[in-house]
């Protein structure tokens, strides 16, 4: 794969996350004019935990979406793993720092991971999720097929991702705010417009709700379904295994 506009190499997207880590939750709250926090609840509603479940967070970032499965109380553990070691240590600060956003009952732990290659035994989960990160994966096949891997039969796994809209009104308007607004907000809020000139590339870049659908098909899932929200600009696709 060639090393152009949003297209994922690991070095690039390391550097990337790095770079942004402090900013980084700051800034999905001014991008997404907080509109993130209710898509990430939808998420954990559709994840249909059941108690004493086992969750694996790929590219869990600063944990927003595992701490929201962790704060159900309903899990007995949710590990959230990235392969960004800056990200996961905000994580650990934040759990550590503010215990409530967290939650008491559930284990949570930090590891660093690739989603592309995991260490754990096959069947290991009943719940993968990942949030705005598929897109970033240099092998998006093998990221999906680890998910598979590691989940146990009947297992869900949940994608969480931003795609251009079909809406032809809205389509213009997308472009027009990721490829102008938001590289401006980054450069006067972080001084890194570059970073997010290639995140707002790489949606632009990721494959239509069908075409995600055969993919995950291709990797071994049976059931594949979606559901889009902010026009089908972003979409929750819900797999079983």
């Amino acid at each position: 794969m060639s090393d152009g506009p949003g297209v994922p190499t690991t070095e690039k997207v390391r550097g990337v996350f790095t770079r942004i880590a402090r900013d980084y939750d700051r800034m999905n709250r001014v991008l997404s004019m907080g509109l993130d926090q209710g898509w990430r609840r939808r998420l954990v509603r559709e994840a249909a935990l059941t108690p004493g479940c086992e969750v694996l967070d790929v590219a869990a970032g600063t944990g927003d979406v595992a701490f929201a499965i962790a704060r159900t109380g309903v899990p007995a553990l949710v590990i959230a793993t990235d392969f960004t070691p800056a990200m996961l240590d905000i994580a650990r600060v934040r759990a550590a720092s503010r215990p409530a956003l967290v939650g008491g009952s559930t284990d949570v732990r930090f590891e660093h991971q690739d989603g592309q290659a995991l260490t754990y035994e096959d069947g290991s989960f009943d719940v993968v999720t990942v949030s705005f990160g598929i897109r970033n994966m240099p092998d998006r096949a093998a990221g999906f097929r680890e998910a598979c891997r590691v989940l146990k039969a009947g297992g869900r796994y949940l994608i969480l991702e931003f795609t251009a809209p079909r809406a032809v009104w809205f389509r213009p308007l997308f472009r027009f705010y990721l490829g102008v607004v938001v590289p401006l907000l980054g450069q006067l809020i972080t001084g890194d417009r570059a970073s997010y000139q290639y995140l707002n590339d790489s949606i632009m870049q990721f494959p239509t709700p069908e075409a995600l659908a055969i993919e995950l098909k291709d990797a071994g899932f049976s059931e594949v379904r979606w559901v889009p929200m902010l026009i089908g600009a972003v979409n929750l696709h819900v797999s079983t295994k």
